[in-house]
């Protein structure tokens, strides 16, 4: 018995041996939009660690700027081969809802970034639970394999002014996505707001310069990493929507890597992505605080002006979601709010 257990042993590591011996090294390239030194940058080094762990050494991940290739819009360009046969630039991306908005406009991600439709962190699962099948097809369409989802944190209003109410805050000229996405731009104005397309490498300039943008929705993480807290002082401490990720590598690069160590590596992501949704308020929070240690100001609501702030910006939806070709999917949005009031029990 003890001989039979020795044999089946060995067979496994030779099995094992001859898997990572005849499996071709791999360098996959992927486009990342993380910050350098962020905690999200420990974590996706984390993953490429453990893919060379996983697969013996064969399989090293680089993980590339996507600032440096013009934004996600760049970054979708480099996803395509430039010639007929030849091999694309990148292997793949880490992606914001709008990057994967402008892979794949049918997926309907940026439904998700309407402000005010998640409590929570565990609502955004529940959302992820019953639609994330639908936005990875219409990613899959487009050649690509969506391995796991990131919460980042929540997006915030960052201005020059503060503002207690929506009134004030439409009276400020907003960066509320980019041109490389005009689309929720597009929604945003459709609401009321005064909007502004401005680039991702000229937001800096565009705070500094008079008539440019005096309010920006955005992570703490990547206000406080791109110093826009210099010029937009006030925080509105209202967390008005998650900031969602994606881990995509194309099919053809996930097809070559060998079916034994696939379930390993996903694993990788989604652990990545549980540590995320873990700490995503904690990061939000000590972000939120060096701004603060930076001199930034926290503008609090009252509960009256909360309440106010967020039935008007729920009217301000229907606006989002009406009109000619309209970012903001009205079904998913209905079958989104509809599931999360059964979640609450209301």
């Amino acid at each position: 018995m003890l001989a039979k257990k020795v044999f089946l042993l060995c067979m496994c590591f030779m099995g094992l041996f001859v898997l990572q011996t005849h499996a071709q090294k791999m360098t996959i390239k992927l486009a990342s939009i993380v910050p350098s030194r962020s905690n999200w940058d420990v974590e996706q080094h984390a993953i490429a660690q453990k893919w060379y762990q996983v697969s013996g050494g064969q399989i090293t991940l680089q993980y590339m700027n996507a600032t440096a290739m013009g934004g996600e819009a760049g970054v979708i360009q480099k996803l395509n081969s430039i010639r007929p046969g030849q091999k694309a630039p990148i292997n793949g991306a880490i992606f914001t809802s709008l990057g994967m908005y402008t892979l794949a406009p049918e997926s309907n991600i940026l439904t998700t970034c309407v402000p005010f439709l998640f409590r929570n962190q565990e609502e955004v699962h529940v959302m992820l639970d019953a639609y994330a099948k639908d936005m990875q097809r219409a990613i899959n369409e487009k050649g690509y394999v969506v391995l796991g989802w990131f919460s980042v944190g929540w997006a915030y209003f960052f201005t020059k002014s503060p503002a207690h109410s929506l009134g004030e805050l439409k009276k400020m000229r907003l960066c509320v996505g980019n041109m490389t996405a005009p689309e929720l731009t597009n929604a945003f104005k459709a609401a009321g707001f005064q909007t502004l397309d401005v680039p991702y490498d000229k937001i800096s300039q565009s705070i500094r310069t008079p008539g440019g943008i005096e309010g920006l929705y955005t992570l703490p993480m990547y206000a406080y990493a791109a110093q826009y807290t210099k010029s937009l002082p006030y925080i509105l401490n209202v967390p008005l929507c998650p900031v969602m990720a994606a881990f995509m590598v194309s099919k053809e690069t996930w097809e070559k890597i060998p079916d034994a160590w696939k379930p390993d590596l996903i694993q990788a992501v989604l652990d990545a992505g549980n540590k995320f949704d873990n700490n995503a308020a904690v990061d939000d929070a000590e972000y939120i605080k060096r701004c603060q240690e930076a001199g930034c100001t926290v503008v609090s609501l009252s509960a009256d002006e909360l309440r106010r702030y967020e039935m008007e910006f729920r009217e301000d939806v229907k606006k989002m979601y009406s009109g000619n070709n309209p970012v903001i999917n009205k079904q998913l949005y209905d079958g989104i709010v509809a599931l999360l009031k059964k979640h609450r029990g209301e």
